[in-house]
C-alpha cells in the first residue's frame, strides 16, 4: 500500500507526501520504487506533472543516491567482517 500511495503522490506532484512516504520505506523498497517503470515504460519521475517534474526529479535522485550508498555500504560492511 505505501508504494501505491507513493505512485499517487508523485502523479499529484505532492512533494511533501512523496518525501514522507519515501522516508517510511526501507532502503530496498525505495530502490525498488525508484527503479520501477509503469506498463508504458515510464520511470517514477515521468509520472509527475510537468510543472513539478524538476523538483520531484531532484528529490527522487537524492533518495536513490542515498539508498544505493546505504545498500553498497551495508554489503561492504558485511564483507569486511
Amino acid at each position: 500500500a505505501p508504494i501505491a500511495a507513493l505512485h499517487y503522490a508523485v502523479k499529484q506532484g505532492d512533494k511533501s507526501s512523496v518525501k514522507n512516504l519515501l522516508d517510511s520505506l526501507t532502503t530496498e523498497q525505495q530502490l525498488k520504487f525508484l527503479s520501477s517503470k509503469d506498463k508504458d515504460g515510464k520511470a517514477p519521475v515521468q509520472w509527475a506533472p510537468a510543472d513539478e517534474r524538476k523538483e520531484i526529479h531532484k528529490m527522487l535522485k537524492h533518495y536513490k543516491r542515498e539508498a544505493e550508498f546505504e545498500v553498497s555500504y551495508g554489503k561492504l560492511a558485511l564483507f569486511s567482517h
